[in-house]
C-alpha cells in the first residue's frame, strides 16, 4: 500500500488544507473518482459540517452512494 502525503487523506478522498498564511482558507475533504465515463467530484468543507470529523463523514457517506449508484469504472482497452 502506497503512502499518502496527508495522514488525512484516504482512498478517494483527499483532505485540503491551505497554508495559514494565505488570504482565502480553505479546510475540508474532497471526494474525486471515475465511474463509467462520469468523473465525480466533491467538496465538503469543514465549517458547513461542523468540523473535520463531521465533513469526514459526509465525504465517506457521499462517496459510498455514489459508488453504488454509479455503474464500474471502464478501462481502455478491456470488456
Amino acid at each position: 500500500m502506497r503512502r499518502r502525503p496527508n495522514p488525512d487523506s484516504e482512498a478517494n478522498i483527499r483532505r485540503i488544507d491551505t497554508k495559514a498564511r494565505a488570504k482565502k482558507q480553505t479546510h475540508g475533504f474532497q471526494v474525486h473518482f471515475l465511474r463509467g465515463h462520469e468523473v465525480v467530484t466533491r467538496m465538503f468543507s469543514d465549517s458547513l459540517h461542523g468540523g473535520k470529523k463531521g465533513a469526514r463523514r459526509a465525504a465517506r457517506k457521499f462517496k459510498r452512494t455514489m459508488m453504488r449508484r454509479l455503474p464500474r469504472r471502464r478501462l481502455a482497452g478491456f470488456r
